[in-house]
């Protein structure tokens, strides 16, 4: 599974992504600065990517993301199998566990779109 981590600020991306990177050593982890979002999705093809604005996202990514600014907040807005969430109190095992469950559903059927711009939220204190 291919993570893409394009959030702000730089520090946290790389402590995301190294920390998923250790933990989880068979996914491929990508960092990368925000501004260059938008293309390289369309580049690399994420199955999961993190970032600060999901209206950033071009629509080829559908299958999961994570809007995350832990420098405002420590709340996500998760999209997983079409089902747009809100988590509160984000940590890096809410942050493992999104991760594990975007990989269940890389090897599942493929769920619905979930457009970034779409914000039918359901509010959750854990996925």
């Amino acid at each position: 599974m291919k993570v893409l981590i394009a959030i702000e600020p730089r520090s946290y991306r790389e402590v995301i992504g190294l920390a998923i990177e250790e933990l989880r050593p068979h996914l491929r982890v990508e960092i990368l600065e925000p501004d260059l979002l938008e293309s390289e999705v369309s580049r690399l093809e994420p199955d999961l990517v993190f970032c600060s604005r999901s209206d950033c996202l071009p629509g080829s990514c559908e299958r999961a993301w994570i809007e995350f600014r832990p420098y405002a907040e420590t709340q996500a807005t998760v999209c997983l199998g079409g089902v747009i969430s809100t988590m509160e109190g984000v940590d890096l095992d809410d942050i493992l566990s999104i991760v594990d469950r975007a990989e269940r559903l890389l090897r599942g059927p493929l769920p619905s779109t979930c457009e970034p711009g779409a914000r039918r939220q359901l509010r959750s204190t854990r996925l």
